[in-house]
This record gives structure tokens, sequence and C-alpha cells, in this order.
């Protein structure tokens, strides 16, 4: 069902497939921090903070290895003493891929052959700490910096496809210069703040270990870091054209939140599913096909 509110739109579908299950995997470490956390609040919270640096890195889906091995271009972006990969397939205006927390830019494998038969370039890369990057630790400011770095080697960005806290970094990154025309986000957080509460809760935090740890982030990066990533506040700058991707069934991401960002953002349009969750709006086909069908081919755009 599709309807139009202003000019913007909203179309809700419901894939045909049940959801799978989201394993958390934080059981073993819930109950340490809890145990932790009654006998040492200040202590728990530092070991929540450098966890909070410290991005797991998942297995490549094996249905994308192909991809990386048959790319059009493949380069290294050396940035500071570690070293960034960037994939390219196909010609034509840039759409780049910016993955989340503990992805990796070839979780959008599934975009890669319908945007280049559409016309365009996609070009993924791997932030640091993440997929075949270097580095144990990374964080937002980093994320966003390496984003524009990545955008300014290829030339100009078109469109950009970001998930999740990835929406943060290019929310951070076009803020900050990063230009692009179009630009998809996939399940947007409220912002920094509101990850780590959500951390917190998924943890089992008490308060005291949660204010620790926030207490270090303000230390190490200033008490205005919850400002410069807020992606609320930072949405109502947007003005691109855009999607906005929302399942409600998404246990990572609250709906709440990414209705937030469409609220705040006045030239998108929002894109409602339930039965997807968080990672599978990343490789959905009716997802891919309504951001096709919203993007456009190339002599559409210009």
């Amino acid at each position: 069902m599709t309807s139009q509110i202003n000019t913007r739109s909203e179309i809700f579908q419901r894939p045909t497939n049940q959801p799978a299950p989201d394993p958390t995997g934080f059981s073993a470490t819930r109950l340490a921090l809890q145990l932790y956390g009654r006998v040492s609040p200040q202590k728990a919270g530092r070991l929540v903070n450098r966890m909070a640096f410290r991005p797991s890195r998942l297995p490549v889906p094996i249905r994308y290895e192909p991809l990386l091995d048959n790319t059009d271009s493949y380069t290294q972006l050396q940035h500071g003493a570690r070293t960034i990969p960037v994939y390219s397939w196909g010609e034509g205006p840039v759409i780049l891929g910016v993955h989340g927390w503990a992805g990796a830019g070839i979780q959008f494998g599934a975009w890669v052959n319908p945007l280049v038969e559409a016309g365009y370039r996609v070009v993924l890369f791997d932030a640091p700490a993440h997929g075949r990057a270097q580095g144990e630790s990374t964080d937002l400011f980093e994320m966003a910096e390496v984003t524009a770095r990545v955008a300014a080697s290829v030339g100009r960005v078109h469109g950009v496809l970001a998930h999740s806290i990835g929406c943060i970094a290019v929310a951070r990154a076009i803020a900050d210069g990063l230009e692009a025309n179009y630009l998809v986000m996939l399940a947007p957080p409220a912002g920094l703040r509101a990850v780590m509460d959500n951390l917190g809760r998924q943890l089992g935090l008490s308060e005291d270990v949660l204010a620790a740890h926030l207490q270090l982030m303000e230390e190490r990066f200033g008490p205005s870091v919850w400002e410069q990533l807020d992606l609320e506040a930072l949405s109502r700058s947007l003005t691109q054209r855009g999607l906005i991707v929302i399942d409600d069934e998404d246990t990572s991401i609250s709906p709440d939140e990414s209705e937030q960002i469409y609220d705040n953002w006045e030239k998108a349009s929002v894109l409602r599913t339930r039965g997807l969750g968080h990672h599978r709006l990343l490789w959905s086909p009716m997802v891919v096909e309504t951001v096709l069908r919203d993007l456009g081919r190339p002599v559409d755009t210009v």
C-alpha cells in the first residue's frame, strides 16, 4: 500500500518469509558485567568503555565471496597506520555503501548487481577494525572521516546506502562537507547516546556502570560528543532526497528511533516493513527493488 503525505511517500510491505531469531550473544557478558558492576561500578564502566570501541568481526557471507574475487576495481586507502580496502563494481554515478558497527562493506552484496545493471558504480569499503580492514578498535568519528576519504578517492558520490550506526557516520560526514544527491538509511538509530543506552539495556548495566562508561566517552571526545553524533538533530539539516527503511520487528534499533529521523528529514520517504528485523533489510529483494525505483536510473537523475 502506498500513500502520500505532503511530498513524502509511505510504503508498507511484509515479506513472505518468517523472521529468523535475532541472537544477541550477550548472555555470558551480561552476567559477568552485572557481577563485576556490583563490586566496582567504575571498573566495570571502564571495561564497558573498552568493549564499546572494539567491534566484532563477523564472517563474510559465503554467498557474497565471489563478488570480492571479481571486483572491477580494488584499491587500498591508507588511513594513518591502517589500510582500508575499497571495492568497486560497474561504471556510472557512484553509490557508496556504509556498513554499521561490526559489519563490513560486502554486507551490501545483494545491491551490487542490481545497481550495476541499472547503470551505477557501486563502491564498498570496510571501516577500521571491520571486515578486512586493519585495526582492533575504532569510533564513529573515525568511521565518518574514513567515509569522507573513501568518497573523495572515487570522485563525486551520487548516492549513499547506510545501515544502522553507519547512518550516524554518514550524517556526520555530510555535516562536515560530504556531498551526495540521494541517501538511503536502513534502520537508523536516534544517535550515539541512544545506542549507548540500548547497549546498557542489552547488557543489563546498572545506572552507575553506564554513567562511568558515558563519563569516559565525554573525557575522550568532549562533552559535545552526544550533540555531534546525534542523528535526530543531524537529520534536520539533511537536504538530500532519500529513503528510510524501518522494520517493525527490529530488536536492535527501536523503530521509534528511526521514525524520529523520518520526522526530521524533510525530503525523506519511508518504507515500512515487518519481519525483516535489523539485518535482513540488507538483502531483502523488496527493499532493493524499492530503493532502485526511488533512486531511478542515472538518465533520470541527471
